[in-house]
């Protein structure tokens, strides 16, 4: 049996999406399935897979790679059996009109909302999501891409989401069938236990896009209250992004190069060893949907401070959540964190947290709704 995944990114990007198609394409290779990854991007490495990879240059303006990932959705798909979409909009709008005009089944794994996740990072507005659908702003805001997100889904044959949260915003805003929804969480298994001795000077770490609703000015802001102060305290921010200047004339305003570091996007292996280098690791984006870089750090036995609101597909005691707009009290959790007993407490508590979620429970259940179809 042929399958078609259809990508936003993929190797060597990386990211919660890209590691799942990777994962599921694998594993689908494994089980006898013949495999076609459609993705945005490039691969300098020239990394080998035993399934076909093609791949939709970024070097294109934007109108021709979505034309060229249409052509190609549409010449593979007619051979494939099943089309399997990783995103509502730059990949899974091309993959819809592919499987709706072969009538091939098609399947849908939905990790966010691009329709606040453009309006905020684009500083039109700056509100969680909950705020924004409440308000009715993306009727406002993007109603072109609404209508196209709501007939994808509402006529896709099964959407996968990784949480009540989204099960529940996908049947409230786009009409999708309850039924028709499946959760599967995404994986989060505890593989090591962190120390917990605390340096004497300890280090928050952020990993992902420096976009606006990353929320990382918030954080630079606190970071440097704490640091006046407790006088220690660092903030390691790995990544890139369109805000990294304006994150850097913050830095410079509060004369905070002393503690505030930048480092460019890594592999996974080397992001590995700054987790494990950090005292706790944030994820202070105004709404932030189950983040990978938050479960890997829990998988590392790191302690996370969280925005409230997070769809975390594990419960977090109090004292690793916070309020985004809310400056004093992000700043007494770090405080509180820092404190010798105090973390000593939290790192027991992450072991006690049910980091269960393997790999192999999330591949099961994606083979398990792919066979279904057959």
């Amino acid at each position: 049996m042929k399958i078609l995944l259809a990508a936003g990114i993929f190797y060597p990007d990386v990211g919660g999406p890209a590691i799942h198609v990777r994962k599921i394409a694998e594993a689908l290779s494994n089980n006898g399935y013949e495999v076609i990854v459609i993705a945005y991007g490039d691969d300098k490495t020239d990394k080998k897979f035993p399934f076909k990879v093609i791949r939709v240059s970024r070097n294109n303006n934007k109108i021709l790679q979505w034309l060229k990932y249409q052509y190609l959705a549409l010449k593979y798909a007619f051979s494939c059996k099943m089309v399997y979409a990783f995103d509502p909009t730059a990949a899974g709008i091309p993959a819809r009109i592919a499987a709706f005009i072969f009538r091939r089944p098609f399947i849908i794994r939905i990790g966010g909302d691009p329709i606040w996740e453009r309006t905020v990072e684009m500083n039109q507005r700056f509100i969680t999501i909950v705020d924004y659908y409440k308000n009715s702003f993306y009727k406002i805001d993007k109603p072109i891409l609404y209508w196209l997100i709501k007939r994808l889904v509402s006529s896709a044959d099964r959407i996968v989401v990784y949480g009540q949260f989204f099960k529940d915003f996908y049947v409230n805003y786009f009409e999708a069938d309850s039924n028709n929804i499946t959760i599967i969480k995404n994986p989060v298994l505890q593989t090591e236990k962190a120390s917990d001795i605390i340096s004497d000077n300890p280090t928050i770490l952020f990993a992902g896009r420096f976009v606006s609703y990353k929320n990382l000015p918030f954080v630079i802001k606190v970071v440097a209250s704490v640091r006046n102060k407790i006088k220690k305290g660092n903030l390691v921010l790995i990544g890139s992004g369109p805000e990294k200047n304006k994150l850097l004339d913050l830095v410079k305003e509060l004369n905070a190069e002393g503690y505030v570091i930048f480092k460019d996007s890594l592999p996974q292996e080397e992001l590995f060893k700054n987790i494990r280098n950090s005292t706790v690791c944030i994820g202070p984006a105004l709404s932030e949907f189950n983040p990978n870089f938050i479960l890997e750090s829990l998988s590392l036995g790191k302690p996370v401070l969280l925005t409230k609101g997070n769809g975390l597909s594990i419960t977090l005691p109090e004292e690793m959540l916070f309020d985004p707009f809310n400056e004093s009290e992000l700043e007494n959790r770090i405080v509180s964190m820092f404190d010798k007993d105090n973390y000593r407490k939290i790192i027991q508590t992450v072991n006690s947290l049910p980091l269960n979620q393997s790999w192999d429970n999330v591949i099961d259940a994606h083979l398990s709704i792919i066979k279904s179809f057959k």
